[in-house]
């Protein structure tokens, strides 16, 4: 058996059938020898909306591999020697879940750089946020599954939620994670930031409703802030919002309603 297939091998017991201790002290030897400098990753926080069902969400993976073996994280992972950290996002988002984003989608959230936040050592991550339409997920060899979570808040706390019953609570304040699983590394607190990126924004830069396509109604972009103000869209007044973002709106048409006036529907500016 060649060097390289028994290094392989190597990996993939460690990685896959070893505990997480036998992982990480074999990963240190392969990887991290030195902590004169750090690794760096991507993490990518990816959000759409369902028209039809009034549905906000959240794209997860499930980890195929320790650390944090079976737990859900972000799509991410190292960036590769000579590459900008905006592509690493765009590529292993691919690699993960085989969704296709371009730089337009795409805007930096923040570094985390918490002693720590990596158990195999000294590692800094670049966040990324994104808002794109629903598309169908397909894992990749990095995890077991891709999935999108339904996202909900009530006061401060935010529910994600899946087809299989998984629930992930967040608090909004501490960035305690509740719920009856957990998600990996520091990923609450890049989602935590996420959101409230998005809450502390919305009005005055409204890139949230690129979630809707290239148009939306009134009622339409009322129902996706709801969902950051955890109420029920009616309770957002029609006027006042529409009054309040119509300098970012741009009006391109009317949609039949069935009953009244249609419905005026917009685009972005930007």
């Amino acid at each position: 058996m060649s060097s390289s297939i028994q290094k392989t091998a190597e990996q993939h017991y460690f990685e896959t059938q070893g505990t997480e201790k036998e992982f990480l002290d074999w990963y240190k030897t392969q990887h991290f020898p030195t902590q004169d400098m750090p690794s760096v990753t991507v993490d990518m926080v990816m959000f759409c909306y369902n028209k039809e069902t009034d549905d906000f969400k959240l794209l997860l993976i499930k980890r195929k591999t320790h650390p944090f073996q079976n737990s859900w994280a972000l799509p991410g992972g190292f960036v590769r020697n000579g590459e900008a950290t905006s592509d690493s996002c765009i590529r292993e988002t691919k690699e993960e879940t085989n969704v296709s984003i371009t730089h337009s989608h795409v805007e930096q959230l923040h570094t985390f750089s918490t002693p720590g936040r990596d158990p195999r050592g000294w590692v800094i991550t670049v966040s990324y946020l994104a808002f794109i339409g629903e598309e169908p997920l397909k894992a990749g060899d990095q995890a077991s599954d891709a999935t999108w979570f339904s996202l909900d808040r009530k006061d401060n706390l935010l529910y994600l939620r899946n087809e299989e019953d998984a629930e992930i609570i967040l608090n909004i304040e501490t960035g305690e994670s509740l719920g009856k699983e957990s998600l990996a590394f520091d990923h609450s607190q890049i989602i935590i930031k996420a959101f409230n990126r998005v809450c502390n924004k919305m009005y005055h830069e409204p890139q949230v409703l690129r979630v809707l396509g290239n148009e939306f109604t009134i009622t339409e972009a009322r129902k996706v802030y709801a969902k950051f103000l955890g109420l029920d869209y009616k309770e957002i007044d029609h006027s006042n919002f529409k009054k309040s973002l119509l300098p970012y709106f741009k009006e391109i048409g009317e949609k039949p309603t069935g009953v009244g006036r249609p419905s005026k529907i917009y685009e972005l500016k930007f």
